[in-house]
Formats: C-alpha cells, structure tokens, sequence
C-alpha cells in the first residue's frame, strides 16, 4: 500500500469515528429529548451530557487495551480492531428505541453503547497519528496533521448531518436522527476492509528486530518518556476544553442565549470547523518549512487572548458575528491542530509511543473533555456570565503553553529536524 492510499484509509476512519461522535455532541439538545423523560428539558440536557462525558471516561481502557497491542504486536491490527468495535456501537445506537417506546432501558443501554464507543476511540485516534508520523518521514508535521485534518472533517461532517436533521425533522417524529448513524457504521465497515491491506511501519519492524519493544509499553512510557507524558496531557486538555467549549458548545450558547434559530448556530460551527480543516494541511507544510514548534506556540497564544472574543460573539444574537466567532476559532484550532501531533510523538520511544500517546491523551481527554459540557454549563449558571467560559479556554492555553515551553525544547526541535534531514 502506498503512502497516499495508507493516509487515506487511517484518516477515513478517524473521520468516521469523528463525524459520529460530533454528530452525537451538536445534537445533545435534540437527543435529550428522545432518550429522557421531556418533562425537564434542562435536566434532560445534563442527563445527555452524562451519556457524553460516560463515553470518555470509557478511553482510558481502550487507550491501555489497544495501545499495548499496538505497541507489542504491530500498529495494524489495533486499527482494525478498533473501527470494528466503534461501528458495532455505532449500529446499536442507530436501532435504539427511543424514551418513549422502551422506557428507561433506553437511556442505560444509550450510556452502554456510547461507553462502547469511547473504549474503541481511546485505541483509534492516537493510533492513527503514531501510524501515520511512522509512514512519512519526509513530511512529519504534515503526515501528523491528518488525525486533526480528518477529526476536523469529521466534525463538519457532523455539523451538516445535524444541521440536515434538525431542519428536515425537528420534532425527530420521522426518526431521521438515526441516519448519521447507521450510515456512520456501514462505512466504517468499508474502511476495516480498506486497512487490511496496510503494511506495517519500518520503526515498528526495526524496534522488533532489534529488541527494543517491551513487555508492558505504558510502564515502559511512564519510566522512559514522562516528558512525553506531560506533553500529551497538556495538549489533550488544551484541545479538549477549546473545541468542546468554543466549537460544540458555542452552538448552545448561540441557540439559548443568542436565541439563534438551531438550524442557523448548527450552520455557523460548521463553517468555523470547515474553515480549520482547510487550513490545517497548509498550515502543516508551512511547519515543515519552517519551525512548527513557533508557530504551534502562536497558536496557544491566539487561544489565550482571543477565546472571550470567540465566547462573546457566540451570545451576540447575530448571524454574522456568530460566523465571525467561528472563523477566530478554526484559525487558532487549525495552527495548533497542524503542529502538536508530531510534536507529541516525537517524545516516545517506538516502543511506547502508541500506549504512551494513547493513555495520556485518553485520561486527559476525560477528565476535561468528558466534562466539558458539564463545566460550562455549571459556569454559566453560577456566574450568570460568558465571560467564564472563554476565561476557561484562556486558562487551559495558557496552561498549555507554560507546559509546552517547560518541555526540553532543544530536544523535541532537534528531533523532528534530524528527521527531516535523514529523510
């Protein structure tokens, strides 16, 4: 299988699994409504954004179960086995009875399904980076942008399905929410087929022949590579709390405090993640040429300053500004979403670096973007203010960055240059 043909079949998957789960995050008002009692539709909100946050907390297992085959046995066989899990889950989910037609057990089999579906990201969406930065040593930021630039994608894929939803049935009397996702599972099919024919990357090969692989990668991770480790964790929280809280629930904020009509906030994420995934492979090759670890810190530095703006704009009540709140975010997403990646990975040893990314990454994600709906809906109601929210992004990158410059720099530039050069 050739470069370009195993970059696509790693990132249709990942986009797959993204537009699912994205889908599922933009249509938690809509789906609180079919799985919980409509009563109280403010609880009914929060039960739905316990069903997301469950979903994360389910990664961390998925992280050490995949990451420690793929770091033993071989970066293939945890793709596949992974996408399979998550469509499975993903068909489930798409036959549910609703609330309505099977009572309670709905609501605890949705929380099981989307538990499901959170173990088989924790093996999926890092994979796909360490699989990927192993295939393309010529172009290691951009071979690294892929997982973003396909998450991304998977979100505007999302953002369309749930805008097509909410605008062709928004009562969900014809049952069209279900369409995302059985067409999400019978994809994801396609894809395994797909990555079957992927080849094994030569630093898995060599690591293997030479020895160097270990008997309990994560341990391993946490003797060899804290750095790595840290790294990972700070990256994790920073793009879990910004696109959870300046993409996702920006459209909650635009709907119930804007009072933008739903089909019109559901539009203005969409352009806003179709805007970062375009520039996303260019600000990748720009990283390539020039210092990715530089511009990965502008990036950071964007999101401190501007997230109060991207907040603020969201409660606007106008269309346009809403846009304009969007446009800010893609651009700040996409210059750190095209550089951290291949930052990340170049702390790990081959031998660690799938459980090491994957763990880190996972525990993080759901601590702060399981949580992230939670958090932002507590804020608001116990500041009465949209301020809070942006502050909360604001805080996270400057976090990030503080973590970021803390790192051994010198190390992490001169790797991923040495690279360049060998290649």
């Amino acid at each position: 299988m050739n470069s370009y043909k195993n970059t696509f079949v790693v990132s249709l998957g990942t986009l797959l699994e993204w537009a699912e789960f994205t889908f599922f995050a933009y249509m938690a008002d809509y789906l609180s409504q079919i799985f919980f009692p409509a009563d109280n539709p403010d609880l009914a909100r929060l039960k739905i954004y316990g069903v997301f946050a469950a979903s994360y907390f389910m990664r961390p297992a998925g992280a050490i179960f995949f990451g420690h085959i793929g770091d033993k046995y071989g970066r293939k066989p945890p793709m596949i086995a992974s996408l399979l899990v998550m469509s499975v889950a993903t068909f489930a989910i798409g036959v549910l009875p609703t609330y309505e037609s099977f009572g309670v057990i709905s609501s605890i089999l949705l929380v099981v399904f989307r538990m499901i579906q959170g173990f088989a990201v924790g093996g999926e969406f890092n994979g796909a980076t360490v699989i990927l930065t192993e295939h393309d040593k010529k172009h290691p930021f951009l071979a690294g942008s892929w997982t973003s630039f396909a998450s991304a994608a998977g979100m505007v894929v999302g953002g369309i399905m749930a805008t097509a939803v909410t605008k062709f049935d928004p009562a969900a009397s014809l049952g069209f929410w279900r369409i995302p996702f059985l067409l999400s599972s019978i994809l994801a099919v396609i894809s395994i087929y797909l990555r079957r024919d992927m080849q094994e990357t030569e630093d898995f090969r060599i690591a293997k022949a030479n020895n160097s692989l270990f008997k309990f990668p994560i341990i391993a991770a946490w003797k060899h590579n804290k750095t790595g480790l840290l790294c990972t964790a700070a990256f994790s929280m920073f793009v879990s709390v910004y696109v959870y809280t300046g993409n996702i629930y920006f459209k909650t904020i635009a709907v119930n405090i804007g009072h933008l009509a739903q089909d019109q906030a559901a539009f203005a994420i969409t352009v806003g993640v179709g805007f970062n995934t375009l520039l996303i492979p260019i600000f990748a090759i720009f990283a390539d040429k020039n210092n990715g670890y530089k511009l990965c810190k502008a990036g950071l530095l964007g999101a401190l300053f501007l997230s109060p703006v991207i907040m603020y704009l969201a409660s606007s009540g106008n269309f346009r500004y809403a846009v304009a709140g969007q446009l800010i975010y893609g651009l700040i997403d996409a210059i750190v979403s095209a550089t951290f990646f291949t930052i990340m990975v170049k702390c790990f040893k081959t031998g660690t670096k799938y459980s090491g990314t994957s763990f880190a990454w996972s525990v993080t994600t759901a601590i702060f973007g399981g949580t992230a709906l939670i958090a932002n809906e507590f804020l608001i109601n116990q500041t009465q203010t949209i301020l809070s929210n942006g502050l909360y992004m604001s805080a996270c990158a400057l976090i990030c960055l503080v973590v970021v410059r803390k790192i051994k720099q010198k190390r992490v530039e001169e790797e991923v240059f040495n690279s360049l050069k060998a290649a």
